[in-house]
């Protein structure tokens, strides 16, 4: 999970060029897809019958909302919009604006907008909804927010994409449906790409004064491996390391603890009661953000931008929680596994090692003409319960589709 971007927020909006759109769309599945950075293979999609279904509605608007498992997602979804032959409008986080100024031009040309993910972004809120209203553009938002790097388990979605679809469906009432599309992503690798995973993993151990086993089960070199890295981070930023015997999540749970208790004191935030780790190190960020991002308050910068890498690696901690590879080490999770371990170490963006496909299934999408009345109702418990059926959705689409699978990647390492 790459760190955010801590520059100053402004606001991007989108500015659609039919000429580059298409030319973006015609250029995505020949030479984008199978080039180095994705090194997609196939795309094959079930479910485009949900969609048409839909779409057979006059004056119907989408949204659709898929899982946000790797780098290739905005890509992937471009191809799926072609092959349903509509041009969609992205919400894309600032950061990526940030990386260069002919992308930033060219993602807004392509029907791009940014939003601030660590503060509460109006403009685009606002932009997402007159997007939507218009009609003109389907919209993709990715709820989770971020690139988890575990395809086949679906990280909690955040409630902005409900909010925009059904502030939408208010603001058009009961005449013009508003659909939200839940989208299953899945990658798979299409080759065998043991070999390469196992340097990669006994790479990173050198790096840090170790020697992979290759003798040894892959998730047990996985999980110690990964514990020495743990506690060289904690020794950096002047934490202990965490008791030895403990199981690998309350292992997590107590260093992420450590560090996340620590910025608290050190900020003045006491902890909200019911905040769970995750929520206390948002809350955290949101703050370091606010600092790092005020011109005016230049002198406390040099200490937010310490506490920021804190916080950063507190919530990189906890992503590790619920033993990923090892409930289940096919080779597409170990190979995700040790490319989450190699980012996190590194802060710099790692591709595929193979050749992949894209597995993607359209969900029937949801109607929120069924939602007006308990949106007016109370707009939080209508925002929570559509955010937790396009979740669980997803979830399924992605468990239909590795039932599925036969690449080599659905097989264990």
């Amino acid at each position: 999970m790459l760190e955010y971007s801590d520059l100053p927020y402004q606001f991007l909006p989108p500015r659609p060029n039919r000429l580059i759109m298409g030319l973006a769309q015609w250029i995505t599945p020949g030479v984008v897809l199978p080039g180095k950075n994705h090194r997609l293979s196939a795309v094959r999609i079930r479910g485009k019958e949900n969609y048409l279904d839909a779409a057979g509605h006059e004056q119907a608007r989408f949204v659709f909302m898929p899982n946000h498992p790797t780098h290739s997602d905005p890509q992937l979804m471009m191809e799926v919009c072609r092959q349903l032959q509509v041009n969609p409008a992205f919400m894309a986080a600032y950061d990526v604006f940030a990386r260069g100024k002919i992308a930033s031009w060219m993602m807004q040309r392509i029907g791009a907008f940014s939003v601030d993910r660590e503060g509460s972004d109006r403009k685009a809120m606002k932009c997402a909804t007159e997007i939507l209203t218009a009609g003109r553009y389907p919209l993709v938002i990715f709820p989770e927010g971020n690139v988890y790097l575990c395809n086949d388990r679906v990280t909690p979605f955040v409630d902005g994409a409900a909010f925009i679809a059904l502030r939408a469906q208010k603001e058009l009432g009961s005449e013009t449906p508003v659909f939200a599309v839940p989208v299953s992503l899945k990658y798979s690798y299409a080759e065998n790409v043991r070999e390469t995973v196992l340097n990669n993993l006994s790479e990173i151990a050198r790096e840090f004064g170790d020697q992979l086993d290759r003798s040894a089960p892959v998730t047990d070199e996985l999980k110690r491996i990964s514990i020495k890295v743990l506690v060289h981070y904690l020794k950096h930023h002047g934490q202990p390391a965490p008791q030895s015997g403990l199981e690998t999540d309350e292992l997590i749970k107590e260093s992420a603890n450590l560090l996340v208790s620590s910025l608290e004191d050190k900020m003045n935030l006491a902890a909200r009661s019911g905040d769970d780790l995750t929520a206390r190190v948002r809350r955290i960020r949101g703050a370091i953000h606010g600092i790092r991002s005020d011109p005016s308050r230049e002198e406390e910068h040099d200490t937010a931008s310490g506490h920021a890498d804190e916080a950063m690696l507190a919530l990189r901690i906890l992503g590790y929680m619920g033993g990923y590879s090892a409930s289940n080490p096919t080779l597409d999770r170990v190979a995700e596994t040790i490319t989450r371990l190699h980012e996190d170490i590194t802060s710099k963006t790692a591709g595929p090692i193979g050749k992949r496909e894209a597995l993607v299934k359209i969900c029937k999408p949801i109607d929120l003409r069924e939602y007006l009345g308990k949106f007016k109702e109370s707009a939080r418990e209508a925002i929570t319960g559509l955010t937790a059926n396009c979740e669980d959705a997803v979830q399924s689409g992605i468990n239909e589709l590795n039932e599925e699978n036969s690449l080599p990647g659905s097989e264990p390492f």
